[in-house]
């Protein structure tokens, strides 16, 4: 398991070519299934648009790099709009409310914890104070929203009311 935030900047390599073609800037989660649709890649051409890699033509994710096959696997966001209509941005979930079905604010989330062999996020780690963080599991989660994310009422039962 790894957060999202520790992906951003690591080098993306094709393996046809041993060269690297960008930096990942993020992930697309689809928020309806917690899937990870795609990388942001932020491609070495400085002038460039960020562009987007499908989930399933990620060859390997390391500590130390992502592997594609061959640049190809680089897209336009303007070719995949799929892509960004079922899903959205790590850096537009993070910041958000948490908020429990009932109507608690459990935080905000700080970041998403993916399951890399997966491509799924398996949980949302909720900042509830300066030195409090909560994690909520995805099964517990109901929507993301664009303002909220809401939990269920258990995601918070191991807090004192």
């Amino acid at each position: 398991m790894i957060r999202a935030y520790e992906l951003m900047g690591r080098p993306v390599i094709t393996i046809d070519e041993g060269a690297i073609v960008g930096q990942t800037a993020g992930v697309i989660i689809d928020t309806a299934s917690t899937d990870v649709a795609a990388l942001i890649v932020n491609v070495t051409n400085r002038f460039a648009p960020p562009r987007a890699v499908p989930y399933a033509l990620v060859q390997g994710i390391g500590d130390d790099a992502v592997i594609i096959e061959n640049s190809s696997s680089l897209a336009d966001f303007g070719a995949l709009p799929e892509i960004l209509d079922m899903g959205r941005p790590d850096s537009e979930i993070r910041g958000v409310r948490a908020i429990t079905r009932t109507g608690r604010l459990l935080g905000t989330v700080a970041d998403l914890m993916i399951d890399l062999d997966a491509g799924r996020v398996v949980a949302y780690e909720i900042q509830s104070g300066v030195d409090t963080a909560l994690l909520v599991r995805a099964e517990q989660v109901i929507t993301v929203g664009r303002q909220a994310l809401i939990t269920t009422a258990e995601a918070c039962a191991h807090l004192s009311e």
